[in-house]
């Protein structure tokens, strides 16, 4: 085991030159312009009634602002069609759609969209002036309809006549100025604290979003108002556990932390801290609802995801008898237990107060303190009724406000649960389970990862399966049949799956989460506790360890990795730590998806990412595998260049081969920009043989776009790296993997030249600069000094130098 190597860098800060101007606006097919100019004047007028109407009834109360849509027919350049836009009476883009194209929310504050419709006449025939094709893009304008503003909690259980209760409301992001003098005037307005009262409020650069508590009648007139961008029920925590039995703690070997050990954070429901395989790791925890005074977990989540946090596998720590915590424990409690008539707990939230603002206090309580050396923070819950759909996402509160925190916390990294479906609630049959798995993961919208596991500088964590296991219970076991759902390695048949924002690869990584033992009995479906993780109980006196199952487990086995990683490496950022991570992942080989050999491998990636990560191939290189890694920060619109030689006996010897590339970065985000949820992009590129000055100087002089930055003539240099660009550059967390399994007729040969590439989407600040990690990894099967070689190849160019 050796340290990794330094990536040589030969060329720094290559500007790319612009973009050449597109070809303007397509005509759509069909239009006809008379017929399209009657079609969106009607709209604008339909539009500018309706304000009047609002404004009329809040005389005097509230000044409502003119809030609308316009649908987009093809992709546009951002900058310039928001120009062209706030030309005609001062049109403000307050959100974009996804790929550009679809709904854009607009703000005007020409409240009769004078010069709107002026445009349009001109550009319609109607009226002679200017020709104005930008229009060719719009298909038409209206109002956001006000189901459309019902998020899915308040649609499934709408709020009754009568009913007074908690509501979360979001508002477009407008200026602050015009958020606080809104919300003033709406408190003035309704002043009665039965109907309607706020109760608190959470404005980031992405959202402004406010909880309050709201009757029926007052909901009904405040929906209409156009600054309203959704409303619903608040956020509920979801998650499940079920108590089983222990094993006496006097048969096993308990110790504290290392002194150096860093620290990792569990926002969570809390933990039992004197549990005796916790007590000796508790560094502090604090409590951030108001509802239950005490700093114990009553429910048990936290307690259990706090244990693997800092142990990993429970089950080999038992085999083992010995527990070493890897890290100092740290633990903010955000929910509470409410006990039912059966005595059990589930976990509930603060009424009164928004999730998204709980979260913030917590976290910045704890990475504020810099004597805590906190470089992970744990979320192992989600919102099941909050997921992404196939298309027209936007991002959510709480993932956005994650993002946020963790550009502005740039050394500590972030892992979050994809969340859990039960595949029992959509069939009723074991047989249709066992036949439609793998697929339904990838097909059925009902296992699409959840709020907030598509944050984007999160690690977002899926679950497989642990090794096939029967739980005994006397002589029956023997007797019952059992199926596992997943093999060994497989999804678990609960994991909620990708894509994420923006097609960005999401989850990036998985870990054993459980699985589902099924039988069927008197035609029912009847689980063995066999499929499930043995974690910590939250009743030590009454038993050590619980068993359950979800990604909610699978995230901090993660998480224990990192904390590994970090006390390894506990100056550096959170890029360097999931660089090692995803460089230290291998994918799983899964039968029994659907489809072409291309979508059968999108399915593998929507479902495992990069796969199952590995603490050992994390942190040192081998003989016959090294990792030569760099970080670095790179301006906007602007390239690196990297190159080493590699040895002929890496291409020379037979056997399976292997080179990957990882980069991580941590770029601004908005929530508001669908079409590029990050302010900037980055990429990478391979090459073999030819001489990296070579490469750099077509680099700089060729004009190429961010998404597919193809230069035809390196074409026959470019080592072709699965997934292809088109799935990996939407991220922040990027793997570029090639395999050579059997001798190619044409292997490439040294040096390896790296291009990355940072493009500009929306940041303004031309001075910006990008912080990130990148490495590269060269493998062999065969017993071969690589390393050595390298290494020494490396010292000789720094001298010559």
């Amino acid at each position: 085991m050796y340290e990794h190597l330094s990536l040589p860098q030969i060329v720094g800060g290559l500007e790319k030159r612009k973009p050449r101007g597109g070809g303007g606006f397509s005509l759509p097919q069909g239009r006809v312009k008379k017929d399209y100019y009657k079609d969106v004047s009607d709209k604008a007028e339909q539009i500018t009634r309706s304000y009047t109407e609002l404004k009329e009834k809040y005389n005097g109360k509230v000044n409502p602002h003119l809030v609308y849509r316009i649908s987009v027919n093809q992709s546009v350049d951002y900058n310039s069609f928001v120009k062209i836009l706030h030309s005609m009476g001062g049109i403000t883009v307050l959100s974009v759609a996804e790929n550009k194209q679809g709904y854009w929310v607009v703000f005007s504050s020409d409240t009769e969209l004078i010069s709107f419709k002026d445009k349009l006449s001109q550009y319609s025939g109607i009226k002679d002036g200017r020709k104005y094709d930008f229009f060719n893009a719009i298909d038409s304008i209206d109002d956001i309809p006000i189901e459309e503003k019902i998020g899915t909690n308040l649609t499934l259980n709408p709020l009754k006549k009568e009913e007074v209760d908690y509501l979360d409301i979001e508002l477009w992001r407008m200026d602050d100025e015009y958020i606080q003098t809104f919300i003033k005037e709406l408190s003035n307005t309704y002043n009665d604290w039965n109907k309607f009262r706020i109760c608190d409020r959470l404005i980031t650069n992405s959202f402004a979003l406010f909880r309050v508590k709201i009757s029926y009648e007052v909901l009904a007139e405040i929906i209409e108002l156009k600054e309203v961008a959704r409303v619903d029920r608040p956020f509920i925590p979801t998650f499940k556990l079920s108590d089983y039995y222990g094993q006496d703690v006097e048969d096993l070997e308990i110790s504290a932390p290392d002194e150096d050990s860093v620290g990792v954070l569990v926002i969570d429901s809390g933990i039992t801290s004197n549990h005796p395989l916790l007590e000796k790791a508790v560094g502090d925890e604090e409590n951030f609802q108001e509802v239950e005074k005490e700093l114990q977990d009553k429910v048990g989540h936290g307690t259990a995801v706090a244990g693997v946090s800092l142990y990993g596998d429970i089950k080999q720590k038992m085999n083992d008898k010995s527990f070493l915590p890897s890290n100092w424990l740290f633990s903010a409690k955000v929910m509470y237990g409410q006990e039912d008539a059966q005595g059990n707990f589930s976990p509930v939230y603060d009424e009164e107060r928004l999730f998204e603002n709980q979260l913030n206090t917590a976290i910045r309580s704890f990475l504020d303190q810099d004597g805590y050396r906190i470089k992970i923070v744990n979320i192992s819950f989600g919102n099941a009724n909050e997921s992404l759909k196939d298309k027209n996402n936007r991002q959510f509160p709480l993932a956005a406000l994650l993002d946020e925190l963790a550009y502005e916390y740039r050394d500590v990294a972030f892992v979050v649960s994809a969340g859990n479906s039960d595949p029992r609630n959509i069939y009723d049959e074991l047989e249709e389970i066992i036949e439609n798995y793998p697929n339904y993961l990838v097909e059925n919208e009902y296992f699409r990862i959840i709020n907030p596991a598509t944050s984007a500088l999160s690690i977002t964590v899926g679950s497989i399966a642990q090794e096939f296991s029967i739980l005994e219970q006397g002589e029956r076991h023997k007797m019952d049949i059992y199926t596992a759902v997943a093999q060994h390695k497989e999804p678990s048949p609960f994991t909620r799956t990708g894509f994420g924002i923006n097609g960005m690869l999401k989850p990036e990584v998985v870990h054993y989460g459980g699985n589902l033992i099924l039988r069927k009995e008197f035609g029912r479906i009847i689980e063995n506790v066999g499929g499930k993780l043995p974690l910590l109980s939250n009743s030590p006196t009454e038993k050590l360890f619980n068993f359950n199952y979800g990604t909610s487990f699978s995230a901090p086995m993660v998480t224990h990795v990192l904390g590994e990683i970090a006390n390894k490496y506990p100056d550096k950022s959170a890029n360097f730590l999931k660089n090692l991570l995803l460089q230290s992942t291998e994918t799983v080989k899964i039968d029994g998806f659907n489809g072409s050999d291309s979508q059968k491998q999108t399915s593998l990636l929507k479902v495992q990412g990069y796969g199952l990560p590995n603490y050992e191939r994390a942190i040192s290189s081998f003989d016959n595998r090294v990792v030569l890694l760099d970080e670095g920060v790179i301006g906007l619109n602007k390239v690196q260049v990297y190159s080493f030689d590699c040895p002929s006996l890496f291409f020379e010897t037979k056997g399976y081969k292997k080179i990957s590339v990882a980069l991580t970065f941590d770029p601004v985000t908005r929530m508001t920009r669908g079409d590029s949820y990050l302010g900037n992009r980055m990429q990478f590129k391979l090459y073999h043989t030819i001489n990296p000055y070579i490469v750099a100087e077509k680099f700089a002089e060729y004009d190429f776009s961010d998404d597919m930055a193809t230069l035809e003539e390196l074409d026959d240099y470019e080592i072709k790296l699965t997934p292809g660009p088109n799935k990996r550059n939407s991220g922040c967390h990027q793997k570029g993997i090639r395999e050579f399994k059997r001798e190619p007729k044409a292997l490439p040969n040294s040096p390896f030249t790296l291009v990355v590439i940072n493009s500009n989407k929306w940041v303004t600040d031309e001075n910006h600069m990008q912080n990130y990690c990148v490495s590269v990894m060269v493998e062999h099967t065969q017993d071969i000094k690589l390393y050595t070689e390298i290494r020494t190849a490396i010292k000789q160019r720094v001298r010559i130098r």
